[in-house]
């Protein structure tokens, strides 16, 4: 059967749409539950953060490097999960956007904000990596400086974990 060459404009048009509709929320929702060891919600005083959980030291010491600005939403977040506060300090080889970093204490209450740390593309010369400054804290959330969700949060404010299954370090 052939189609008209009017309805196939339509069918292109409105079929990646309906699919984009379909993959948003439940999508995000769909990647918990079926990954909770690696994947949780943020639950901000205005938002709900989706956020890739960073707790064995391989995901740690990667953390958001190598991954392009285009793979890694505005309002997504990666979470870096310790069993106990201790001086946490970033640095930024091989990102590929600006981050905010929310250093947050065990009840996740942020404490402290890094704003706007620049990102480094490659990984040497390492004198020339950007660096957060050390704070002591239990969490930290990284998100891009450029999210509107980010933008929202400040200090003071009290974020809720949210997963199916509760890591270990979550106590």
């Amino acid at each position: 059967m052939k189609m008209m060459p009017h309805l196939r404009f339509k069918l292109n048009g409105i079929l990646p749409f309906f699919f984009l509709l379909l993959t948003l929320p439940a999508g995000c929702k769909d990647v918990v539950e079926k990954d909770p060891k690696n994947w949780a919600w943020l639950i901000a005083p205005q938002d709900k953060i989706l956020v890739k959980l960073a707790i064995d030291m391989e995901t740690q010491v990667k953390g958001l490097s190598g991954i392009r600005d285009a793979d890694w939403p505005n309002d997504q977040g990666m979470l870096f999960v310790y069993e106990e506060s201790g001086a946490h300090g970033f640095w930024m080889p091989d990102t590929y956007f600006d981050l905010d970093l929310f250093f947050m204490d065990k009840d996740f209450k942020i404490i402290d904000i890094e704003r706007k740390v620049p990102h480094f593309i490659g990984r040497f010369p390492e004198d020339r990596i950007p660096r957060a400054r050390i704070v002591w804290s239990r969490h930290v959330l990284e998100m891009k400086a450029q999210s509107e969700v980010a933008k929202r949060l400040k200090v003071g404010d009290q974020l809720r974990f949210q997963s199916p299954q509760l890591p270990p370090q979550i106590k």
